[in-house]
């Protein structure tokens, strides 16, 4: 085993009966920084893409960006596609590995494209100190994401009306700063480990009304779901997230609540649903609280975590966040209601119920 492992391995096992006694403000940046030293080092070759697969290049501006598009078997053009975003450090392929999407994509008909952060991060909305700039180099990634879904129109791959964008982390950041800025493209929004900037308060002014779904663990140690202060900046409670975009798309309070049930006892957790709906233009907004959960998107089929993954809190396998994802955002597309295999909601009416799911798979360390 390459030595670099080992020593990113032994950081990593070290900081996980400290992490909680490590300042909020600091936990990201030293999750991050040992996450970059990890990803330097030549650990594993990355699994050649497959399951209809392929990488692609695109130019932004003088960059050469890249993205992975994921089209499962039997799926034509244009169809549903759903933009996901890697948290830091993360590769194309290692996040699809890990978050599970695919399941989701096959299941229901629609693409995935997976694109890459310039430096493996990406231009998110909070003050730049908090996002580590001088370090990671982020690249300009509103144009290139505004690239991607004009690209994936013009080619017969995305039908306009229903490209959708998720994230985890840092990549959830960034669905918010699109959503602020670029809510014209996008038919919905889905947030996951990640919370608005408090500067989001005064600075996000979304074109329209917004349906956003937000996931996030209430013992989160890396993004607070309570939130925290610091001086170069605060993210917001994810609460306040949530009810921040229900502010905007003019949705009534309180939010309808329930606790989801409890499918798997085993994992140490359960969800709390909150959704706003009544909302501008049809819109609505959800917040699925994970009782217990740490900083990971719950699951229920089978994944291959990252290195860091052992350390960062519980996995909730009540819920399966592709399937969620999915049942959200399809539930809204853009302009006229289209509806298409698996969609059964519209803009203004109910979601569509929860599909039975498979039995949680045993989690696969390693890659």
């Amino acid at each position: 085993m390459n030595r670099h492992y080992l020593w990113a391995w032994s950081v990593l096992a070290g900081m996980a009966g400290a992490l909680r006694r490590i300042p909020s403000r600091l936990r990201m940046p030293l999750l991050v920084l040992v996450a970059a030293l990890s990803a330097a080092a030549p650990l594993r070759a990355q699994p050649a893409e497959g399951g209809g697969a392929r990488m692609h290049e695109v130019l932004v501006g003088k960059e050469v960006r890249r993205y992975l598009l994921v089209t499962p078997p039997g799926t034509t053009g244009p169809a549903p596609v759903v933009i996901a975003l890697h948290g830091a450090m993360q590769t194309p392929q290692s996040f699809r590995a890990y978050f599970g999407l695919d399941a989701a994509a096959a299941a229901h008909g629609f693409v995935v494209a997976y694109p890459e952060g310039e430096g493996r991060v990406w231009n998110d909305a909070r003050p730049a100190a908090m996002r580590l700039k001088a370090m990671l180099r982020p690249g300009d990634d509103v144009p290139f994401l505004l690239l991607l879904a004009r690209r994936l129109v013009e080619e017969g791959v995305a039908d306009p009306a229903r490209i959708y964008l998720t994230g985890i982390s840092n990549g959830g950041f960034m669905v918010q700063r699109m959503a602020c800025e670029a809510a014209g493209t996008f038919a919905a929004f889905s947030v996951i480990m990640a919370t608005a900037p408090a500067n989001a308060q005064e600075d996000c002014a979304p074109a329209r009304a917004v349906p956003i779904l937000f996931i996030h663990g209430t013992a989160d140690s890396v993004i607070a779901y309570d939130g925290f202060w610091a001086p170069v900046g605060a993210p917001l409670s994810a609460p306040a997230s949530a009810r921040l975009f229900a502010g905007l798309n003019g949705c009534p309070e309180p939010p309808r609540e329930r606790a989801l049930p409890d499918l798997d006892r085993g994992d140490g957790t359960t969800v709390r649903e909150s959704v706003w709906d009544g909302c501008r233009d049809g819109s609505r907004v959800v917040l699925l609280s994970v009782e217990r959960g740490g900083h990971q998107p719950p699951v229920r089929v089978d994944t291959k975590p990252d290195l860091a993954t052992p350390f960062l809190g519980l996995r909730n396998h009540d819920i399966d966040s592709g399937e969620e994802v999915w049942r959200f955002m399809s539930a809204f597309p853009a302009g006229a209601p289209v509806r298409s295999a698996g969609q059964t909601g519209a803009p203004g009416g109910a979601l569509p119920a929860r599909p039975p799911l498979p039995a949680a798979s045993p989690l696969r360390l390693g890659r």
